[in-house]
């Protein structure tokens, strides 16, 4: 008897012992519930800022692009006294970008990029890219465009650039920029899809991809990103947004528009008329 007595206490015992072990092991559906509660709320706090960080890297890796296609213009001005090209020059050669050389456009299919038949090739190291890694826009070539108005320009042209505080606003008080503007990180939308010739012109934007934020390559040789003015809706043109029309080259007390050019205005920056 007491040997069954012992037995089942003894088994007693372990029931308790498996009961406590199973309490210690399990979650109750509330507790995991909780749980499940506490990640989704880490992972809110958490995402937005992994997204700013994967921008800010983007924005970086954009500005030294830029920085790269600018010092090849500049180290091919060391050479030539001048920068090269924009889109009327193609028929010499001279487009800075390729798109519009003669070389490119009458046989484009021998060419993997057009940078392929640009001035500027040789000046290039081989890892240098003209895409913004944040741009979404089909055309595939050129993020980075020129000033179309600056073709031929000397590194130290003495002269400002200006725009409107607000282009919506007549007689806008205007801001200058730190130096003449060169390469434009251009909108995707307005109008790099449609027109990929590598200049900046005519209602050409100012990109604001990167948190409002646009690179710049200056004719100083200095990069900056710039916040400029930009409507509240990107899907349509609004008369807030900065276009290439609205720059103003400030010469010998007169100011020159710079969202157009000709033929025959090489170098024209240089001495404008």
């Amino acid at each position: 008897m007491r040997t069954r007595e012992a037995r089942d206490r003894a088994r007693d015992r372990a029931r308790d012992r498996a009961r406590v072990r199973a309490r210690v092991r399990g979650f109750t559906l509330i507790e995991l519930l909780v749980v499940i509660a506490i990640i989704a709320l880490l992972i809110g706090i958490l995402l937005p800022a992994l997204g700013k960080a994967r921008e800010a890297g983007r924005f970086v890796i954009c500005r030294s692009n830029i920085r790269q296609v600018g010092l090849s213009m500049f180290t091919y001005a060391a050479d030539y006294k001048v920068i090269p090209g924009a889109y009327w020059q193609g028929p010499q050669n001279l487009d800075w970008c390729g798109r519009n050389n003669t070389r490119y456009t009458s046989n484009p299919a021998i060419w993997r990029h057009p940078i392929m038949t640009s001035v500027l090739k040789d000046y290039m190291t081989t890892d240098v890219t003209f895409i913004c890694p944040t741009g979404k826009r089909p055309n595939q070539w050129f993020d980075y465009t020129m000033v179309i108005r600056l073709a031929g320009a000397k590194v130290d042209a003495p002269w400002h650039m200006s725009y409107p505080e607000r282009p919506n606003v007549a007689n806008s008080p205007r801001v200058y920029f730190q130096s003449i503007p060169l390469l434009i990180e251009e909108d995707e939308r307005w109008y790099n899809t449609q027109v990929d010739d590598g200049s900046f012109a005519n209602l050409d934007q100012f990109s604001s991809r990167h948190t409002k934020s646009c690179n710049i390559a200056f004719l100083d040789g200095s990069v900056n990103g710039l916040k400029l003015p930009k409507g509240g809706n990107d899907r349509i043109e609004e008369a807030a947004d900065l276009t290439a029309n609205h720059l103003r080259l400030h010469a010998r007390n007169l100011q020159y528009t710079v969202g157009s050019s000709a033929a025959n205005e090489w170098g024209w920056v240089n001495t404008p008329r």
